[in-house]
């Protein structure tokens, strides 16, 4: 199964205060982390952002075709640039992420248009996930109906689930959370 890795990097970072994908976090920038858990699965990566600053990582940049719609416009921009049918998406803020999370994730997709992370206490991720290329003529119906909410988006995909325990999803939004 060919598949393509997308980083959500399109965040405002507003609660850090700087671009967070660009930061160092145990050495490393945090998308660096992110690109090394998505290695095992492809080779072809793509950034979601409008930062060229992010060309230091070295794989294309994808920015939104909708601006100022939140995550939903990052995954409708990606999905149409990737050349796969088999995606998978991971946040930028999200260092510490291991590739068996994906690996939980790869192994429910099944026909799911859409599977997606969720913590063991309810909190769900919906940028963490599988979404599959052909997802994209509903995703771009929501957003022609103006409904930006990832929520609602997973209920059209009739997305699936994965429970991750809370200790394996973290995302780093705020300067203390770096150290």
């Amino acid at each position: 199964m060919q598949i393509t890795a997308i980083i959500l990097a399109g965040g405002k970072s507003s609660r850090m205060g700087q671009d967070k994908g660009l930061l160092f976090h145990r050495g490393k920038r945090m998308t660096e982390h992110v690109i090394d858990a998505c290695r095992q699965f492809t080779t072809t990566i793509l950034i979601s952002t409008s930062n060229d600053a992010y060309e230091v990582f070295g794989y294309p940049l994808v920015a939104d075709n909708f601006k100022e719609i939140g995550p939903i416009g990052g995954i409708q921009a990606a999905l149409t640039a990737s050349e796969t049918e088999n995606n998978i998406f991971c946040p930028c803020d999200m260092p510490e992420i291991h590739p068996s999370i994906f690996d939980k994730i790869l192994q429910k997709i099944k026909e799911n248009q859409a599977v997606v992370a969720v913590r063991d206490d309810g909190k769900l991720f919906p940028v963490l996930g599988y979404y599959r290329k052909s997802a994209l003529e509903i995703i771009e119906k929501q957003i022609q109906k103006g409904d930006f909410k990832m929520q609602n988006l997973l209920n059209e995909l009739n997305a699936e689930t994965v429970v991750v325990p809370e200790s394996e999803l973290s995302n780093i939004n705020f300067p203390e959370d770096l150290k």
